[in-house]
């Protein structure tokens, strides 16, 4: 029995690139309430009216009254934008601040949404990674993840792709042969725990001055923009830089 074990059995989990009015409500509170009120209202809750961001969410319900404006808890979230040439773009788990340690949930989390992309037949699926961060560089490595063709910047850094096949990552991690039960009760030996953490913690930190709307430190982008949709007519050569990201 660790830590997180009870509140886990009570998780409810799924993936879906469809919203109602309850989950987007709760999708509100929690970034209000984790400190970036501004992720929902000027990020996410526009991409949710349009198309291909898929969301995987752990939720917890109340008991009564079981329907209705917060009725829902959200307690993670990954999230993935499908582009429109097919590969996906990641933004790391995002946890409430009481599952900041739940690696268990987090892991659980990413084998679904994992999961989904590959049985969707994407790709791909990858971040935009700062360039020169090799902390950064070595946690994705570690997790199957390999520099690509897609650059990237803002008025502040150049921004590098490193993406993988989604079922290359999941063997990387050890989540293709984990059961979701051992993964939530963390039932994992020593390498299996280590392996998530790393990737895990390492993201959580790179992604951390953007979502204290600091652009300028911002080590890792977050995965919530159709890179090929902003390019200009006929793309851009490989290996030359694309749009500013805001």
């Amino acid at each position: 029995m660790t830590y997180h074990s009870c509140a886990n059995e009570s998780v409810r989990m799924g993936v879906s690139g469809d919203t109602d009015l309850e989950t987007r409500t709760a999708l509100a509170a929690f970034c209000r309430r984790n400190g970036y009120p501004y992720l929902f209202t000027e990020v996410l809750e526009p991409l949710l009216s349009g198309h291909g961001l898929l969301l995987a969410l752990a939720v917890t319900e109340r008991p009564w009254p079981p329907k209705g404006i917060g009725s829902q808890t959200i307690e993670a979230v990954g999230i993935a934008m499908v582009g429109t040439e097919g590969p996906a773009h990641l933004t790391p788990v995002l946890t409430d601040q009481r599952n900041a340690t739940n690696i268990g949930l987090v892991g659980a989390l990413t084998k679904q949404l994992l999961e989904h992309l590959r049985e969707a037949e994407v790709p791909s699926a990858g971040y935009l990674v700062r360039q020169g961060d090799r902390a950064l560089e070595r946690a994705l490595e570690r997790a199957g993840f390999a520099e690509a063709d897609f650059r990237s910047s803002t008025d502040f850094a150049d921004y590098l792709e490193f993406a993988a096949s989604p079922q290359k990552v999941l063997d990387a991690l050890g989540l293709a042969s984990l059961r979701v039960g051992d993964l939530l009760a963390l039932d994992l030996d020593g390498g299996e725990l280590d392996r998530l953490g790393s990737y895990h913690f390492t993201l959580t930190a790179g992604l951390t001055a953007y979502l204290q709307d600091s652009l300028r430190y911002a080590a890792l982008l977050p995965g919530l923009i159709d890179l090929v949709a902003t390019l200009p007519p006929g793309g851009v050569p490989p290996g030359t830089p694309g749009p500013p990201l805001t």
